[in-house]
Parts: structure tokens; C-alpha cells; sequence
């Protein structure tokens, strides 16, 4: 049985339909997952090969490699979009007022963070003059919102949900700022994949089985069940089994839409990163023969 060190923000549907399946088992990988605190720790974790494998959103890639010659591939997309919501407290009218305040983050160099910086271009506001709290990943976020010490910030299911049942509302939706922007991507260190290639073909063929279980129209009941006993809201569980991604295979279309989000703001690494550098499916293809 072989070992994988993983670490996540919220364990996409994929990874929650395979523990719920025992797939890990049944292809011989032992799975531990960290959730993370922020996007920092999964970033220089694998940078420092404290883990072998991240899930993080396209932009966070680009961003570790960039940033911390993290030396990383992006080897499946186990999420169609991250369906991400603008929060915050019911005293803010409009984006305007929300940017006069301080806006809660993960980052101010990468992931949802470029979103949220289009949608200030787009009204007129200067990101680099707003005041921006880096206080962690998205349960962090939510948790500071509901504790009052935060006033806004971008919230993905399940915590999108509970904090509007906290009161809180919603100023814009992702899909309407970035319609393309890709789901979250499972990543590793190329050089972890070249020397552990058997491994992660067999993590893969879990997810892969996991995936194509969740897809059937028998199953989709039970796999509607199993992501709210992760906490999902039935609204979120009910999205993600209809919108399974085919073969886990990652977007090229998000891959672009994440790059012109980087160049809007001028955050684009130079030289610009090319999709083929970064996406690997070669593992995934071998996956597939597994099942």
C-alpha cells in the first residue's frame, strides 16, 4: 500500500465520492489529507516536499511555480468551475463601499484574489490602492466574518451558503466575473510524479472510479447523499453531480481565462507560462487503463 501526503482546503467531490467508495483501497493507495490554513502553506509545502500532492485552483500553480520555484505539474481537474460568491455584511450597498474597507483574502498574488481584482477594474476601482487582510483559506475567512472581524470576502461552497444563512449577502457571483475560471486541479512536483509514477497513476484510477460512479444516473442519489454528509449543501451537492467533469481531464479554457486574469491586473509571470509546460495528463491517461 502506498503512501500519499495531501493537503486541500475542502476536499473536492471526486475525493469525498472516493473515500465514501474505498477506491483509495481498491488501487492501493493510503491516503492522509491536511486541510490546509492557506494557499501559502500548500504552496511552499510542496515546494519544501512536506507533501506530495496539492489541490488548488489553476492560478495558485502558476503562482508557486512562479513564485517559489515550486516545480509543479497540474495533473487533473476534479472540479468543473469553483462556484465563488463576493460576501459581506448587509450595511455594504455596492462593491465601492466594500472596497473602502478592508477586504478579507488568502493571497494578494494569486487564486480567487484575481477574480475579485477584475471585478474592481471593472468598476472603476484601483486594487492596488484597496486594503487587503491575507487572514487564510476560506473557512478562515468565513469564521472571521461571522466572529465580526471581517467584512468581506470571496466564500466557496459550503461556506458561501452558511453565510448567507448568517445574513450576509452576496455583492456578485464568480461565474458572472469569470465565467471560464476552471475548478480545483490536483498538482504534484514533477519530479515527485517522474519518481513516484505508479503511485499517482493509482490515486488517479481512485478518483477516475470515484468519478465515473458519481456520473452513472443510478448512483446519483447516493452521491448527492455522500457529499452533504461532507457538509455540502444540497443545492452544491446536486451541482457537482451534474456537472462531473469527463475524465477529470483539466481545461484549456480555464487555463486561458486564468491568464487573462493575471494580465488584467499585470500579475502575469514572465515569461508567461505555456499550458503544455504545466499540464501533465500522461498519468491520467495511464489511469484509465486501470479500470
Amino acid at each position: 500500500m502506498s503512501k500519499i501526503r495531501q493537503i486541500l482546503f475542502v476536499p473536492p467531490a471526486p475525493l469525498v465520492w472516493a473515500e465514501y467508495l474505498g477506491t483509495y483501497n481498491r488501487f492501493g493507495v493510503q491516503v492522509e489529507t491536511t486541510q490546509t490554513l492557506s494557499s501559502d502553506q500548500i504552496g511552499q509545502g510542496l515546494a519544501d516536499r512536506e507533501w506530495d500532492i496539492g489541490l488548488g485552483a489553476v492560478d495558485n500553480v502558476i503562482a508557486w511555480n512562479s513564485e517559489r520555484n515550486a516545480g509543479l505539474a497540474i495533473a487533473a481537474q476534479v472540479d468543473r468551475t469553483i462556484i465563488m460568491r463576493f460576501c459581506c455584511i448587509p450595511a455594504y450597498a455596492n462593491l465601492k463601499e466594500a472596497a473602502a474597507n478592508v477586504i478579507a483574502v488568502d493571497s494578494t498574488t494569486n487564486g480567487f484574489v484575481l477574480v475579485l481584482y477584475r471585478a474592481l477594474i471593472r468598476e472603476g476601482i484601483d486594487w492596488r490602492k484597496c486594503r487587503f487582510d491575507p487572514i487564510g483559506g476560506v473557512r478562515q475567512r468565513f469564521e472571521a466574518m461571522k466572529a465580526g472581524t471581517a467584512a468581506a470576502a470571496i466564500l466557496v461552497p459550503p461556506f458561501d451558503d452558511m453565510a448567507r444563512a448568517a445574513g450576509f449577502k452576496v455583492l456578485w457571483n464568480g461565474e458572472d466575473m469569470a465565467p471560464d475560471y476552471p475548478g480545483v486541479t490536483v498538482a504534484a512536483r514533477v519530479d515527485w510524479i517522474e519518481r513516484n509514477s505508479e503511485t499517482m497513476v493509482r490515486y488517479l484510477a481512485a478518483l477516475l472510479a470515484a468519478n465515473e460512479w458519481a456520473a452513472r444516473p443510478e448512483n446519483a442519489a447516493a452521491a448527492r447523499a455522500a457529499l452533504t454528509a461532507a457538509r455540502y449543501s444540497e443545492p452544491a451537492a446536486d451541482r457537482l453531480v451534474r456537472e462531473i467533469v469527463p475524465g477529470l481531464r483539466p481545461s484549456l479554457a480555464g487555463w486561458r481565462e486564468v491568464v487573462a486574469l493575471r494580465r488584467e491586473c499585470g500579475l502575469l509571470p514572465e515569461p508567461a507560462p505555456v499550458a503544455e509546460r504545466v499540464i501533465d495528463t500522461g498519468p491520467l491517461d495511464r489511469a484509465r487503463g486501470l479500470l
